[in-house]
């Protein structure tokens, strides 16, 4: 009974690390874990959802970009988001949406390297990864330089977590 609590603790910690990145360093802590253990958890879990995330993105995007040309051109002449084809902080259509908006201001403010920085702690890494995917999809090094994101942000998490 013991070793099964072990390591259902260990999988939510992962999950969570993978997810919403920024709750996994105080949940590990809570479940009474070193620090040690808890950067090697939280860098561990969000590099699988990083590497996750980036393939299975990859295919949806591919999946759909493929299979449905037609619904992917007319969301984006709906939407007004243009694809990957335009340069960051060129302006392209109609925004209908407020999140629309909101993504097009992100993605103008921030660029590659604030989404690369921001992605752990703010976005999170589904979305971070989905969106830098979608922007900055001819980048080559955006798998490595989210990995590098995430192994700076467990590190200062997992500092600050035991710090405090």
């Amino acid at each position: 009974m013991a070793a099964e609590s072990v390591i259902l603790k260990q999988l939510g910690i992962l999950v969570i690390s993978a997810v919403k990145f920024l709750l996994a360093a105080p949940t590990s802590y809570m479940l009474g874990y070193s620090y040690i253990h808890t950067f090697l958890n939280i860098l561990v879990g969000g590099l699988i959802g990083v590497l996750f995330f980036y393939f299975a993105g990859k295919a949806f995007l591919n999946f759909f970009r493929v299979h449905f040309p037609l619904i992917v051109r007319a969301f984006y002449q709906i939407t007004g988001l243009g694809w990957s084809n335009k340069r960051v902080g060129q302006k392209s259509g109609n925004f209908s949406s407020r999140r629309n908006r909101l993504i097009i201001r992100i993605r103008n403010k921030f660029g590659y390297t604030g989404l690369i920085i921001l992605t752990p702690v703010l976005f999170s890494i589904p979305i971070g990864t989905f969106l830098g995917l979608k922007y900055f999809s001819g980048r080559k090094n955006l798998l490595l330089m989210l990995s590098l994101s995430v192994f700076a942000w467990s590190f200062l998490l997992a500092s600050i977590g035991h710090l405090i």
